[in-house]
């Protein structure tokens, strides 16, 4: 009797995980609530997948479901949105610079100081906003951003003054950084490898149709109201990118959080800055800004000066020469199919070469409208490809410093491209010739670049904070 009441008081096997299966369903109960700082991932049961949630802020969507199918060409442009808010807010605002000036009594030579007010923020911003977003994942500082973008964009729009203009446009440009920089690095918690530059060849796509919509947008705006709607439409576009940026997931797992304070942060940039697999190919992307900065500054005074089109010509021809940047980036995703990265990179930058010297050719030899034009179409048809895979390469090794690349990135780029155009303000040239030498210099850079590109990994530096050491 006394072993049959022993036996059937022990718990059997099948109890005991019963019971196992309980706490594991308790337990995740009590991390639902603590969900939102985390997002760990629990070993349970069939159960434990069905009925919890794995990522934070409770969302519909998980990370996994935005790499396949609907889910992916949804988020891949909603994040190609999010890095639009440069051009944005720059190239929207181009056509109001007289009614500006008239309007704060200022002289139009004064205006475009709002630029680089514009500018400095955004520089600035992916400084600040790239360690953020990798220490308390990239939702959170993003929204941030974002109202800050909104609210400083509403600001500019009831502006007294030309001094609270230029301060809000620095705040506004500080804000939209953040979607810039947090954007690549949420494609990069996503993709790795041939998949992260396809991945990014969409998001280059969708941003490559900013410089092409915002003038014309801007324009029309200007048609059925002052200066200040633009401003209000600028807030309206924050609002919709806060909107849309509910849907995706927190990417940025708990596991890849750091604890860096601001020394950390600036620890990490300077062993990005002095580590092979990152500088060769972020000095290379900036080499396509270069390009990019040529074509965007002289084409008013090439198409519409030298060449005499009229502005409606000018609109047109400046659409489909941007458009081939698309053309570029949607090309590159496809031919990842077949080629390496490397191999592309390589193959369009001697591509590029040869264009730009063609362009400037044609400038020296007599410039002719369907051969710059075709010169330029082919360029910016390369800036598509290279900038997309030069960006992956940059991205790819740094999981938990993905949002310090990523700022480190674009300020790379936006200096380089910088201070190319600006030395060649100084010299003075034939508008074409400028064109021309801008892009040649530019693209001339990048083929000297190509092999510390190819040997990227042949640099070894011990792993800083954040960073993994290379292999």
């Amino acid at each position: 009797m006394s072993s049959y009441l022993c036996s059937t008081l022990a718990p059997c096997p099948l109890s005991r995980e019963l019971a196992k299966e309980s706490a594991c369903l308790r337990l995740h109960e009590y991390l639902e609530v603590t969900r939102i700082f985390t997002a760990v991932h629990l070993p349970c049961k069939q159960s434990d997948r069905e009925g919890a949630r794995p990522l934070p802020y409770g969302e519909a969507v998980r990370a996994e479901d935005l790499t396949v199918g609907r889910g992916r060409a949804v988020s891949l442009v909603i994040l190609g949105a999010l890095t639009t808010f440069g051009p944005m807010a720059i190239d929207l605002y181009l056509p109001a610079f007289p009614d500006v000036a008239i309007d704060l009594g200022v002289e139009v030579s004064a205006v475009p100081l709002t630029l680089t007010a514009a500018m400095l923020g955004l520089g600035l911003g992916q400084l600040f906003y790239g360690p953020l977003s990798d220490r308390f994942g990239r939702k959170r500082p993003l929204f941030v951003g974002l109202a800050l973008f909104t609210v400083a964009s509403l600001a500019c729009a009831v502006a007294p003054n030309f001094e609270t203009l230029l301060l809000m446009r620095f705040l506004q440009s500080l804000g939209g950084s953040a979607g810039v920089v947090i954007a690549r690095a949420i494609v990069r918690d996503l993709y790795r490898g041939k998949a992260l530059a396809q991945a990014l060849s969409i998001v280059v796509m969708v941003f490559a149709l900013a410089p092409v919509l915002a003038p014309t947008l801007g324009a029309a705006l200007l048609q059925v109201g002052s200066w200040r709607w633009l401003f209000v439409f600028l807030a309206l576009f924050g609002l919709v990118c806060v909107a849309a940026s509910v849907a995706l997931p927190e990417t940025l797992r708990f596991e890849l959080r750091n604890g860096h304070g601001f020394r950390d942060s600036l620890t990490v940039y300077g062993r990005l800055l002095r580590d092979g697999r990152f500088l060769p190919p972020a000095l290379l992307a900036g080499t396509t800004y270069v390009v990019l900065f040529a074509y965007i500054s002289t084409s008013p005074a090439v198409m519409l000066d030298y060449f005499g089109l009229s502005e409606f010509e000018f609109a047109l021809l400046f659409g489909l020469l941007s458009l081939a940047f698309a053309a570029g980036a949607q090309l590159n995703s496809r031919l990842l199919k077949a080629f390496s990265v490397i191999q592309l990179i390589v193959t369009f930058v001697v591509i590029q070469v040869l264009a730009a010297v063609a362009l400037l050719f044609s400038a020296l030899t007599g410039p002719h409208l369907l051969a710059v034009s075709i010169a330029i179409g082919i360029a910016m048809m390369t800036i598509g490809v290279v900038s997309a895979n030069a960006t992956a390469l940059c991205l790819d090794p740094f999981p938990s410093a993905a949002g310090s690349a990523a700022a480190l990135l674009g300020v790379t780029g936006m200096g380089v491209g910088a201070v190319v155009s600006s030395s060649l303000v100084v010299i003075d040239l034939p508008v074409v010739t400028e064109l021309g030498t801008a892009m040649v210099i530019g693209s001339v850079i990048g083929a000297l670049l190509l092999p510390f590109v190819v040997a990227r990994r042949s640099t070894r530096l011990p792993a800083a904070p954040g960073l993994p050491p290379q292999r």
